[in-house]
């Protein structure tokens, strides 16, 4: 099936950051007990603390906690879910959280850009990564489909991208990239037999835009 008949099946109200007063929580069960979870069954997968000198505390404790979580629900059966924690002089609250996917922990890297990797359920394994950068205001969420469209007229002629890609944002001063398989029209959902593509991204006005795409065809057969 191709990415576009199921581009955006989740733009979840629970990827904006929250800008609310939050409620301070208890993190001294971060590694063994799922937190503001609506998971059934909800088990720790991974958690942990991650800091940043130019905005942890001063004392070098942590800036932000996660856990990824595995459980069910009714709707969709197993799933697997994230929260996200920030310590503020209140003490540690709920940044962002999401349950539509399987998460691996975050990474931070030298622009202040948190990322979590995730991907859905069925063979598309299509991308519920979240993305979140902080500067003067705040953190702020970045939105991460449009590029999905934006980068169509960019590939070569009959080929698209129909599943998730896998996202390289660790270092800032090389770029960020999204890598893919690319898709024949008439190709299985199961094998991409167009090449690949790595495409260049860059976020401009709190949104990943594309600013180029480097085209690998496949192998000649022997």
């Amino acid at each position: 099936m191709k990415r576009s008949a199921l581009l955006l099946a989740a733009t979840l109200p629970l990827f904006a950051v929250a800008t609310h007063a939050a409620e301070s929580v208890d993190l001294g069960d971060i590694a063994t007990t799922c937190l503001e979870s609506p998971l059934d069954n909800c088990t720790v997968h991974t958690a942990g603390f991650l800091n940043v000198a130019d905005f942890g505390e001063v004392d070098g404790s942590p800036f932000i906690a996660w856990q990824t979580q595995f459980g069910s629900t009714d709707l969709d059966g197993v799933i697997g879910g994230f929260v996200l924690f920030e310590h503020t002089p209140e003490g540690w609250s709920v940044l962002s959280k999401g349950f539509d996917g399987f998460f691996e922990p975050p990474s931070l890297n030298d622009d202040n850009l948190l990322h979590i990797a995730g991907y859905g359920q069925g063979t598309g394994a299509f991308n519920t990564d979240r993305l979140f950068q902080r500067g003067d205001a705040g953190w702020q969420a970045i939105e991460m489909d449009q590029w999905f469209t934006d980068v169509v007229p960019m590939l070569p002629a009959g080929l698209g991208i129909w599943k998730g890609v896998d996202y390289d944002f660790s270092n800032p001063y090389a770029g960020y990239v999204a890598n893919t398989g690319l898709w024949r029209d008439d190709d299985a959902n199961c094998c991409a037999t167009g090449g690949s593509a790595v495409i260049t991204l860059s976020i401009r006005d709190n949104a990943l835009a594309v600013e180029g795409v480097r085209y690998t065809p496949p192998a000649k057969s022997k």
